[in-house]
């Protein structure tokens, strides 16, 4: 069964991605030093970093199904996910012209191919290949870019990501057979909040992903083996 965690990320991400810009809006740093902020433009980014599981998906965690005719009660388990690798290709999409006196523009956060994946250890030590939940997908939101001083631009954004998922948890030590566990699994509402900072065409991201992931072989006949998969991704990249 899954549990509420106070995980200081999931409750606070609004308070922790816009405390940085709104320090600069409020102390008014451009003015002050007579500077007046560069052009936000539209354009293509890459982005690369290390992805690390959050609350269950760090720790673990189990489903139940029914096995056998007749149907008996019996406990997958999933095992911790280990930190991943995870990349990013997409374009920031500008709408209409800068306002606030030039310092915000706000537009759309398209990322056409994010993928990624975490590793994890069977637990049986004879057993040296790794298995992975392992993820491809697009994500799009709202985006509003503030550009405090000229050349440094800090990008806000929330996204709805569509992600096809693939995890294969029969290690050879589970005794449940393909036919009644799914390694296949499609959730189109995860979401993600995000802050990048970028100087000139450099970009410095954090990431906070969240969602559930259903491995049913996207086949809503098949049993439920729904697993929290959050994590936090700390990315670098350029953006042209």
């Amino acid at each position: 069964m899954l549990v509420h965690t106070d995980d200081p990320v999931k409750k606070y991400p609004f308070l922790i991605l816009f405390s940085v810009p709104l320090f600069f809006l409020l102390t008014g740093t451009p003015a002050a030093r007579g500077e007046s902020p560069g052009g936000i433009r539209s354009g293509f980014y890459l982005k690369l970093g290390p992805v690390f599981p959050v609350g269950q998906f760090a720790r673990g965690q189990s489903v139940p199904l029914k096995v056998g005719n007749p149907p008996v009660p019996w406990t997958l388990d999933y095992l911790p996910a280990k930190t991943g690798f995870g990349m990013d290709i997409g374009y920031l999409i500008y709408l209409g012209p800068q306002f606030a006196k030039g310092y915000l523009r706000a537009g759309i956060d398209a990322t056409f191919l994010s993928v990624w994946f975490n590793s994890v250890n069977p637990p049986v030590k004879e057993d040296r290949a790794q298995k992975y939940y392992s993820f491809a997908g697009q994500k799009f939101g709202p985006v509003i870019t503030v550009n405090p001083v000229e050349k440094l631009m800090i990008d806000l954004s929330y996204k709805l990501n569509a992600n096809i998922g693939y995890h294969d948890e029969l290690d050879g030590w589970d005794p449940l057979s393909d036919s009644e566990t799914s390694e296949y699994g499609v959730n189109l509402v995860f979401q993600e909040i995000s802050m990048n900072v970028r100087y000139r065409i450099m970009v410095f991201s954090f990431q906070y992903n969240f969602g559930t992931m259903n491995y049913n072989n996207a086949n809503k006949d098949r049993q439920d083996q729904k697993i929290r998969e959050n994590t936090f991704r700390i990315m670098l990249g350029l953006k042209f």
